[in-house]
């Protein structure tokens, strides 16, 4: 038997269960996994264990998630990893439809065929009405621009925007910040993450389509930043900790405005706002990018005002 394991942002989980119940009921061998907004990575990762574990009877485990690149599903594609590839498959883009299918089917011997089968499926069930008169008159339509616009005044590499976010490419840095800001690369600065070849692959299966993603050490991102290593690019410089966005400041990366978008609890820290937990180095980091004649603000979505981080302080 597959277990389901269905998790999202905010209470897509919880909302979707909902109507499940509503249409079919729940099986016995189904969870569901908000991920809220005060939770950090290693509370979703604890979350989406632990319904893994209330479902070890069952065979083999189906996740469905939100959004491909999201938090949920960067972390269940880890999990995969760790728990073996034939045993859990992940799908995103996850629809009542798909679900209800999911719920009904859970007696199918093989879980990554089943998967493929559920993609198909929810595809089939994304369709705009239409009037028979507005289906004779529709066009072709026109091909989808799969490359982010360079601007043309600037055939040097110019950063557009620079964030610190502990989640590194997930759903709102792909399918929201990038869009906004018009990046056709992103740079992600970690020195954890080039040694990691699980990190890597779920920083490659997160960016957006027709984005370039650049991995690079700190060291290694001040010389190609400065260099101008990405002629022609719009870059979205992402780094993990203020402490290394600081380190980039320091050497003088063209960065304008620091954006402190997510920074999870730690020892030490205390919280500023929604998302944005500091300890004193961090201050002392902030502080010192501010007296270098840079801004600095606490932004975790674009529709948020781009208030200065120094007065949540």
């Amino acid at each position: 038997m597959i277990g389901i394991v269905l998790t999202g942002h905010g209470n897509f989980a919880s909302g979707l269960s909902s109507s499940l119940k509503l249409i079919v009921g729940i099986p016995e061998n189904f969870r569901s996994v908000d991920f809220l907004p005060e939770d950090s990575i290693e509370e979703l990762t604890g979350k989406i264990e632990a319904a893994m574990e209330e479902l070890h009877t069952c065979d083999q485990l189906l996740v469905l998630t939100d959004l491909k690149g999201g938090s949920p599903y960067n972390v269940a594609t880890k999990l995969r990893l760790q728990k073996g590839l034939d045993k859990v498959a992940v799908v995103a883009g996850t629809n009542l439809p798909c679900l209800i299918e999911a719920s009904m089917g859970t007696d199918t011997q093989d879980v990554k065929a089943f998967a493929q089968a559920l993609v198909k499926s929810t595809r089939e069930q994304v369709e705009l009405f239409r009037t028979e008169e507005e289906s004779a008159a529709v066009a072709q339509p026109a091909k989808r621009r799969s490359v982010r616009p360079v601007s043309p005044d600037a055939p040097d590499g110019k950063i557009v925007h620079a964030r610190v976010d502990e989640r590194l490419i997930h759903g709102q840095v792909a399918m929201v910040w990038t869009n906004t800001v018009g990046a056709s690369r992103i740079v992600v600065v970690n020195d954890q993450a080039i040694g990691d070849e699980m990190i890597l692959s779920g920083l490659k299966m997160a960016k957006p389509a027709g984005v370039h993603v650049s991995v690079l050490s700190v060291k290694r991102a001040v010389q190609r930043l400065k260099e101008n290593a990405y002629p022609g690019d719009r870059i979205f410089v992402i780094t993990k900790n203020i402490a290394d966005m600081a380190e980039l400041v320091r050497q003088g990366v063209a960065i304008e405005t620091v954006n402190v978008g997510n920074v999870a609890k730690r020892e030490g820290s205390r919280n500023i706002k929604k998302s944005v937990n500091l300890t004193q180095q961090d201050i002392d980091d902030i502080n010192e990018i501010v007296s270098l004649g840079h801004t600095v603000t606490a932004q975790m979505i674009p529709n948020e005002p781009a208030q200065s981080i120094l007065s949540f302080l």
